[in-house]
């Protein structure tokens, strides 16, 4: 994603519909990245669930769940809020800047500025995946309890299976009312299906391990899907058809499923490609989500002084130094901290609860290579965010 806001950041118009070649064409389709950041958060967070549900054993503790994703999500986000703010304010003159109106900078804070066209895309508008992630959060305890009530065999299955259709069904009243306002296309329904393919791939791999050659062929299998989504929406768009009605009920679903598959591939694998586990991807995730945050509001900075190149590769190489320094000491200083504090405290607590009651949010040994950060181990190479 921060390759794909270069480019769109260093046009001489800031629109995503400005494609006037290939390379243009090809950076564009880098907004897939969102779509596997939703598949991604969607494997990860359901499978303490679905561990549960097969082991026949205690639920996650949701109280656990909730502290360990506010601390996650909140003290960096606030910071990098204030950040925009002070940043970006006073620059609603400079292409990409596209500034609230004052009295609704609160809905900012509480991951509201989703839910009116007044502040969608504002202020720092990759934000606004942030509060779609949020939401599933918010609803994930409630379908992993729909998992374990409907039973053990079925329910893991069942749930994920109608996230996703309520979600499909979400996109074709969209499509068919044709009038809906642009911020019900950015809230939790419509991207119910990416989460809902991510859950399904947490199913379908539960603790099994992956071959070699299973693995390539899930990637291979994976990355021809998320092509051809490209490609369909490319020619969609050259068709002067970028609005089309199965685009907007699948929302590139398709892309969606190949992601899932990688993701499955590569963290089921016995090996993962050590690529994957080197020291600068290792820190690279953990910085992940400062970047998230932060590489927007720099850009337009960058771009208002006049330092931002109109060639989509110098504009990423000018604004990466400064917003790596800047994720870097938000990593250091405040999500490191803050997520170590209340891991402590926790297992402080864990120590002192009864055997069985699932207050430990207990779950199998990290594999090698791993940082923990949401509700179970996680492999270095994920996003942050999840």
């Amino acid at each position: 994603m921060f390759v794909y806001h270069a480019w769109l950041y260093s046009l001489p118009v800031v629109a995503a519909s400005q494609r006037d070649s290939v390379g243009d064409d090809l950076l564009h389709e880098l907004r897939l990245g969102l779509v596997l950041f939703f598949v991604l958060s969607g494997f990860l967070l359901y499978r303490p669930w679905v561990r549960a549900v097969r082991e026949q054993r205690a639920r996650p503790s949701t109280s656990r769940y909730a502290a360990r994703r506010v601390a996650r999500i909140l003290p960096a986000y606030w910071l990098a809020l204030v950040g925009a703010i002070v940043l970006l304010w006073g620059r609603d003159a400079s292409p990409g800047v596209r500034l609230p109106a004052t009295s609704d900078l609160w809905m900012f804070a509480v991951f509201a500025q989703n839910f009116t066209d007044r502040t969608l895309l504002k202020l720092d508008p990759p934000m606004w995946t942030l509060t779609v992630e949020v939401s599933f959060y918010v609803v994930l305890p409630l379908l992993g309890w729909l998992a374990a009530r409907s039973g053990r065999r079925v329910g893991v299955w069942l749930v994920p299976v109608a996230f996703g259709a309520g979600g499909i069904l979400f996109n074709w009243w969209m499509a068919a009312r044709g009038d809906a306002p642009l911020f019900v296309s950015k809230i939790l329904p419509a991207a119910a299906p990416y989460f809902a393919l991510g859950m399904l791939a947490a199913v379908v791999l539960g603790d099994r391990r992956v071959g070699r050659g299973t693995m390539s062929a899930l990637v291979a299998a994976g990355t021809a899907l998320v092509v051809a989504d490209s490609a369909w929406a490319l020619w969609n768009a050259h068709a002067n058809n970028s609005t089309a009605f199965d685009l907007k009920v699948w929302r590139d679903t398709l892309a969606a499923a190949g992601f899932a598959a990688i993701v499955a591939a590569i963290a089921g694998a016995a090996r993962p490609p050590s690529s994957l586990v080197s020291r600068p991807i290792v820190w690279t995730g953990q910085v992940s989500y400062g970047l998230y945050l932060w590489h927007v509001p720099i850009l337009c900075v960058l771009r208002s002084e006049g330092m931002l190149p109109s060639s989509p590769l110098l504009a990423a190489l000018v604004a990466l130094p400064p917003t790596l320094f800047v994720s870097g000491l938000s990593w250091r200083w405040l999500e490191r901290p803050v997520t170590e504090w209340v891991r402590r405290r926790q297992t402080a607590r864990g120590r002192g609860a009864q055997p069985g009651r699932g207050l430990d949010g207990s779950s199998p040994p990290s594999p090698p290579g791993a940082v923990v950060g949401g509700s179970e181990a996680e492999p270095a190479w994920v996003d942050a965010r999840a």
